[in-house]
């Protein structure tokens, strides 16, 4: 499924009033769990990557380039995520080899690309399974709404194309908590989008966030000419389809096909044989993102073997803009220090 399109402007829609109530009793259970769990306090410092919507906004980007920083910084991390999608409840270390998509969820099986990654349907048991082994870091993917462990700090992404939406709380709108609740929380905003600036001074004015904000994009982050060798049908399994699309067209990419599946869908042996047939029949190339190509479980189907040999991954990474790397890193030095001490 897709967020509505009220989610992001009601224009006239009656719904998000109607489902207002929902939306703020859910918010008060959430809030609730804060008051009355006892979180874990775990012997490493933990660093959250959360986001103030459901939905994509860049978390696991931002959470491999905050590993490459802090390795690099003499850190040694692990990522820490709760494996959604995947059947396995853990605590377990992901291993790429033995694991599939629909095991461990797409996003971890990203994550152990760049680092040792848990999985771990109860947060604290994840914990618990890394403080048994050589790190001194959880980098936690998602999970700022989960009250279960105590974070050291908390960065949250935002999407500026999507900003908070109708600042409403599900299933009213896109919010998983109460929006003052959620800043008062956050130690930091991470924002991406073509309207960063204009966001980032909404954030100050409006809501008066007077915590660190930075900035970036997720880029290409490889010799990309091969998209302008032949035309292309995309296809993509995540929040916001259109992305993939988008830089496509922005790298010189001819798009003629465009095939959006919902947010961390299973390819099945049927999708692969129309993306195959319509790509053959036009003579297409085929280009999914990376979280798609590691959700092909290729060991399912011929079908899907296939897909996968056919298809291209659109590598991608997240760059910080001007000095804000430097700052950024001030800030995660300053407060890991501490709470090591």
């Amino acid at each position: 499924m897709h967020p509505p399109n009220w989610w992001q402007k009601e224009n006239g829609s009656l719904l998000p009033k109607y489902l207002a109530p929902l939306g703020h009793l859910y918010g008060q259970i959430v809030s609730s769990r804060f008051r009355y769990t006892k979180p874990y306090k775990c012997k490493h410092p933990i660093l959250c990557v959360g986001n103030f919507t459901l939905g994509g906004t860049g978390k696991t980007p931002i959470s491999i380039k905050l590993m490459e920083l802090l390795t690099k910084e003499g850190w040694t991390p692990s990522f820490l995520s709760r494996g959604y999608g995947g059947s396995q409840k853990g605590p377990l270390l992901v291993d790429q080899n033995d694991h599939s998509a629909s095991e461990v969820g797409d996003e971890p099986l990203l994550l152990a690309e760049h680092g040792p990654t848990v999985i771990a349907k109860t947060r604290r048991e994840g914990a618990w399974l890394l403080e048994q082994r050589k790190t001194d870091l959880i980098i936690m993917d998602d999970g700022f709404q989960n009250p279960t462990l105590a974070k050291t700090l908390s960065i949250l992404s935002l999407d500026s194309a999507v900003g908070l939406g109708n600042e409403r709380i599900f299933p009213a709108g896109p919010l998983r908590a109460p929006l003052n609740f959620q800043l008062a929380a956050a130690d930091a905003i991470i924002i991406t989008g073509s309207s960063k600036n204009k966001f980032k001074e909404t954030l100050r004015t409006k809501h008066n966030f007077n915590k660190p904000i930075f900035s970036g994009e997720v880029k290409p982050n490889a010799d990309i000419d091969w998209v302008r060798e032949k035309p292309i049908l995309a296809y993509a399994g995540i929040a916001r389809p259109e992305k993939l699309f988008k830089s496509l067209e922005q790298a010189g990419g001819q798009v003629i096909r465009r095939t959006p599946f919902p947010d961390h869908y299973q390819f099945k042996a049927k999708d692969a044989e129309q993306l195959i047939k319509l790509a053959i029949k036009d003579d297409l190339q085929l280009i999914t993102t990376e979280k798609d190509m590691v959700r092909i479980n290729a060991a399912n189907h011929h079908q899907l073997r296939a897909l996968k040999r056919m298809s291209q991954a659109f590598p991608v990474s997240f760059e910080f803009d001007h000095e804000d790397e430097k700052n950024l890193l001030q800030l995660l030095k300053k407060q890991l220090q501490q709470a090591q001490e």
